[in-house]
């Protein structure tokens, strides 16, 4: 089940987004497209195909929307102009977005019969306004897809492929950005780039999965029996955050296997819509309270998403662990930018600390909102002991996005290695001074 080549060409030549296209966001935490790509998408006209509207379709994705109408467009664009078997229809839910988005969902459902809108007068939140879309869904397949995603070609063909399995309950691809084990490390920055590789990935691991522990719902497919027997989402969760948590522990309890397609990409710049609440702190606020909901009821804490360790990542931790053995004594207290993961957190003599962290001790779940609270984030747990800083490869983005937390610790801290490839380590109790 999947497109012919000649399918391919001809949605790529068809296609409403030029190739050399910038996909690189400029801000994470609201997430903040280039000024290029801004204009590309602002102009692009609304996606329209000649496909009828299937009766029944065989699959049904439902996509719920709340501001953030360029991301929105990306997302409809690439899913009406990539997507040509099988028949399928979208079921967009707008939870009363105020910036032009309930216009232009209009018009993609005017000029494409397989497109229905529903729109809400207000924000329902993202577990209630997909089982709103749920409800009205008709096909076999069920997908689940976040507006803040890019797809490329053949990309549901493939997908559906894995949820054939009787055994398999939850599907999800692999991604960009997404902070568990389906997420792999990429080589594009292009519109045109991020096609190749979703092609390239899709020929050389035709076929594979593996299984998951927590196949997240930026993009998310299962079969209408599972939808049956596991229900709607749970929407105790409110505005959104770990309801695909709770989702996923409901259909491992129901017997059903969760998988990562191998051979499915989907970018995903993640955060579009809860990553406004970062700055103002709304979204840590939110994230504990469902950790709390999610342990309510299942007696139970909820637990960190893991990574899944690349080639390049396993030979850096221990050129990591031998430049602190050359430069902090045992005993030292250091930082580690490590985004969750605790295996790093093991080097040498040392005692490492997540960086940020929570008062328990626990990775903060997110990175800083701004340079301004990076700094903070520095300094209190300076005060609380921290004598080094590590920023890993890994995180060398850390000293071009924080500016502000770069000049901090230039003015403030020495740098004690800066080796290439490997990272950087700063001690904190010694300054250029």
């Amino acid at each position: 089940m999947g497109e012919s080549l000649s399918q391919l060409a001809a949605a790529a030549a068809s296609d409403m987004f030029p190739a050399d296209m910038d996909l690189t966001l400029t801000s994470r935490r609201p997430a903040r497209l280039p000024s290029a790509t801004i204009e590309i998408v602002a102009a692009a006209p609304v996606p329209s195909s000649d496909r009828p509207a299937a009766e029944p379709p065989d699959v049904s994705v439902v996509v719920v929307t709340y501001n953030n109408l360029l991301f929105t467009k990306l997302c409809l664009g690439s899913l009406i102009r990539h997507t040509s078997e099988p028949p399928f229809e979208v079921i967009v839910v707008d939870n009363g977005s105020t910036d032009g988005t309930r216009e232009y969902l209009c018009a993609v459902a005017e000029a494409n019969p397989n497109v229905e809108v529903v729109l809400n007068r207000n924000n329902r939140g993202f577990a209630a306004a997909n089982n709103q879309g749920l409800a009205l869904a008709k096909g076999r397949t069920l997908i689940l897809l976040n507006n803040d995603t890019v797809l490329p070609q053949g990309w549901m063909s493939r997908l559906v492929a894995h949820v054939e399995d009787p055994a398999v309950g939850l599907v999800g691809p692999v991604t960009n950005r997404i902070g568990n084990e389906a997420e792999i490390e990429v080589t594009y920055r292009d519109y045109g780039g991020m096609l190749r590789f979703a092609e390239e990935r899709a020929r050389a691991e035709a076929g594979r999965s593996f299984d998951i522990p927590m196949p997240a719902m930026f993009c998310l497919a299962m079969r209408r029996d599972v939808y049956e027997r596991i229900g709607p989402l749970d929407e105790r969760f409110e505005v959104g955050l770990l309801e695909d948590d709770d989702y996923a522990r409901r259909a491992r309890d129901a017997g059903y296997r969760l998988v990562c397609a191998e051979d499915v990409f989907v970018h995903h710049f993640g955060q579009a819509s809860f990553g406004e609440l970062v700055p103002t702190g709304d979204y840590m606020r939110l994230l504990k309270a469902n950790q709390r909901r999610y342990e309510e009821k299942w007696g139970e804490p909820w637990k960190p998403y893991r990574r899944r360790t690349s080639r390049r990542y396993a030979r850096l931790v221990p050129r990591l662990k031998e430049m602190l053995a050359r430069h902090v004594p045992a005993g030292s207290t250091v930082l580690v930018a490590s985004r969750g993961d605790d295996d790093l957190l093991r080097l040498n003599d040392v005692t490492a600390w997540h960086f940020p962290r929570l008062p328990d001790g626990t990775y903060a779940g997110c990175y800083p909102a701004d340079s301004a609270a990076a700094v903070q984030h520095l300094e209190e747990s300076t005060a609380a002991g921290a004598q080094y800083l590590l920023l890993p490869q890994t995180a060398a983005w850390w000293l071009d996005y924080y500016a502000g937390f770069a000049r901090h610790l230039a003015q403030r801290c020495r740098v004690v290695d800066r080796s290439e490839g490997v990272g950087v380590l700063f001690d904190l109790t010694r300054s250029m001074a």
